[in-house]
């Protein structure tokens, strides 16, 4: 008797291999069989009649590193399929940290991301994963090692290259973090004090990396009028390092390059050609999201959050027109919208930037500054910068992962109490609406890019595909009404379409709803 099948399902195994009906049965949280038709009882059956069954969705770049740690049950990643995130992405991690370092890392960590605040009291990934685990979880996550958090917890963050011996103490500590199951390490290039990082640095860190045969994700330092040099840069540490490089959120986000999405392309085959290894993700929405403090120049960053926020209140010209050139960068005021101001100017959100400089009175600038200062620079927005051809030219490759850049929400008001980007609850499954609506791939490649693609990007052989002995992470939808249902003003809600989720054999989805199973872990690389 198996625990669970699943009958009469129509079998996309994350291969790109055609779709098949079968029944897919499950024992001891593996898959113990995949056949026509399955003559064995069970102590529980899926009719998956008219519904796909695929391996559970991967999300390869993600921010929900408190999301295992939460003391609220995170569902948005559930409710689209997600069963596995890897996290600490941008180069922003809760850790490496010292007791020293601790408080420091935190106010950077919590003031980067849109994120309920929380207590983090962990320093190393062990200490993370024991915590974590102790906590239990409704799904699997990985970590990257964030460069803004090794930098910071080593040298602090100041503007300027580090001592050799704050170079070694940065290898050592990637090392030893590496060492307990880390994937990787993530650079946010746009983000100090990783963007205070020279190439020489990224180097020697890269090596680090490819001694563990993990991989360096990398927010390029700039995605708008300089992307293509940007991508040159981080081709260029590959090549030497030997690294396997994964270029985030690949995306071209200024109007002046719009429809340029394929040079982009041929810019990373030919690379590929050259003997580089190089992978890309991308999240299938042309708004990013990000903080306000990305329209503040690097140098104003320098020192943290409160020597940035001195410079905000007391602004020289000098800072005002940098600003002024990255928001005209990013399309201008009229798109950037304020997503969140964590509790501090509700009345903000949902607004262009552009209309509530008409309310105050003021320029665009201006604006931006009062902004940062009333919301002591906590302030998130979606940025309408990029080309929606672009967007799905990119999207049309097979070799692209889709992952959502998000993080793992409540659906509950009194958690989730602003309104952040609808990419945190309708990434895999817009992916799914777009291929289908504007008939970009099968059905077959649009989940290969959501599970065995991404999968083997990061050396997963434990799940991914659909297969006899593979761990039971499943998902089980409706491909002819699967979709997005929020949007930019309402993202908070149930995407359509998602029937099941299986973690490790046991049903954490069941018509939509969880069912308090947490059979989730923090999984270490090379043991997935």
């Amino acid at each position: 008797m198996y625990d669970l099948i699943i009958r009469n399902g129509m079998v996309v195994d994350g291969t790109r291999a055609p779709a098949y009906q079968a029944d897919v049965c499950i024992q001891n949280g593996r898959i113990a069989e995949i056949t026509a038709q399955c003559g064995a009882e069970a102590k529980e059956v899926i009719d998956a009649a008219g519904k796909v069954v695929s391996p559970g969705f991967i999300d390869i770049h993600t921010h929900s590193d408190l999301a295992p740690l939460s003391p609220f049950d995170p569902e948005s990643k559930t409710n689209q399929g997600v069963t596995f995130e890897l996290t600490g992405n941008c180069g922003i991690s809760p850790l490496p940290s010292t007791p020293e370092t601790r408080a420091a890392i935190t106010e950077y960590y919590l003031s980067n991301l849109q994120y309920p605040p929380m207590d983090i009291t962990v320093n190393t990934l062990d200490e993370y994963i024991r915590q974590a685990n102790a906590h239990r979880n409704i799904a699997n996550y990985g970590m990257l090692i964030g460069h803004s958090a090794l930098r910071g917890c080593v040298m602090g963050f100041d503007n300027r290259p580090p001592t050799p011996e704050e170079l070694s103490a940065m290898e050592k500590r990637l090392d030893e973090e590496l060492s307990m199951g880390a994937f990787g390490m993530s650079l946010g290039l746009i983000y100090p004090p990783s963007a205070f990082a020279e190439t020489g640095e990224l180097d020697a860190l890269a090596r680090i990396v490819r001694k563990h045969s993990g991989f360096l994700a990398v927010h390029i330092r700039n995605e708008g009028p300089r992307v293509f040099e940007s991508v040159e840069e981080m081709l260029g540490v590959a090549e030497r390092s030997g690294v396997h490089l994964q270029i985030s959120h690949l995306k071209i986000m200024t109007k002046s390059l719009w429809g340029h999405s394929q040079r982009l392309l041929d810019m990373i085959d030919a690379a590929r050609g050259r003997g580089i290894h190089v992978t890309c993700d991308q999240y299938p929405f042309f708004a990013s999201s990000t903080g306000m403090t990305a329209l503040v120049p690097k140098w104003a960053h320098a020192g943290g959050l409160h020597p940035m926020l001195a410079r905000i209140n007391e602004p020289e010209q000098k800072l005002r027109d940098d600003i002024s050139r990255e928001m005209e960068s990013r399309g201008g005021a009229e798109r950037v919208m304020i997503s969140s101001t964590h509790g501090a100017e509700p009345s903000w959100e949902g607004k262009m930037v552009s209309d509530i400089a008409v309310q105050l009175g003021q320029d665009p600038v201006d604006t931006v500054l009062t902004i940062l200062q009333r919301c002591h620079a906590n302030v998130h927005c979606n940025y309408f910068s990029q080309s929606e051809a672009d967007m799905e030219n990119i999207l049309s490759r097979t070799d692209i992962a889709v992952a959502s850049d998000g993080y793992n929400y409540s659906y509950d008001r009194s958690i989730t109490v602003d309104t952040p980007h609808p990419r945190n609850f309708s990434t895999f499954p817009h992916a799914l609406e777009l291929a289908r609506e504007k008939n970009l791939m099968p059905m077959e490649d649009i989940v290969y890019k959501m599970t065995g693609l991404p999968a083997s990007m990061m050396g997963m052989n434990e799940r991914g595909i659909l297969a006899v002995g593979k761990v039971a992470d499943v998902t089980i939808f409706d491909w002819a009404r699967v979709g997005q249902a929020g949007d930019y003003q309402n993202s908070v809600q149930r995407p359509h379409g998602i029937e099941y989720v299986i973690v490790s054999g046991e049903k954490v989805l069941d018509h939509g709803k969880l069912t308090g199973e947490k059979p989730g872990t923090i999984l270490r690389h090379n043991q997935c």
